[in-house]
């Protein structure tokens, strides 16, 4: 038979009265404490998806498959693939082969950042002069 280790409440460091509390999003079994009212998850599950099905994704979207031909094949949703394809596209360095470069942007990875535009003021614009 297992050995029940007693759940300790992180903030009051109390082991009794320790009462179930429902659960994460993610599926975990969070935990309320009886005598300082808090609420914890003792051992949390990561949410999301694993960086398998990430890459996977990635690397389909680099074959030519649309957003959402990739979200039906994996199993996720299209806003996700997206969401991951531009994470991928802010982690490349800022120092790439122009050959590499090149292909990037046609790729739409990548856009050049661009220098914000200085606005004019012309000499002859009217003033608020009383």
């Amino acid at each position: 038979m297992e050995d029940i280790v007693p759940i300790e409440c992180p903030r009051c460091q109390e082991r009794t009265a320790q009462i179930r509390d429902g659960r994460t999003p993610a599926g975990s079994q969070r935990y309320r404490c009886k005598h300082c009212h808090t609420r914890y998850t003792p051992s949390p599950k990561d949410k999301g998806y694993d960086e398998e099905v990430r890459l996977q994704a990635l690397s389909l979207y680099l074959d030519g498959l649309s957003l959402r031909e990739i979200s039906r094949l994996l199993s996720v949703n299209h806003q996700s693939v997206a969401n991951w394809i531009n994470d991928y596209a802010t982690h490349m360095p800022p120092n790439l082969p122009p050959s590499i470069l090149e292909i990037a942007i046609l790729d739409g990875f990548y856009t050049p950042p661009t220098r914000p535009r200085r606005r004019k003021i012309s000499a002859s614009a009217p003033t608020d002069a009383v």
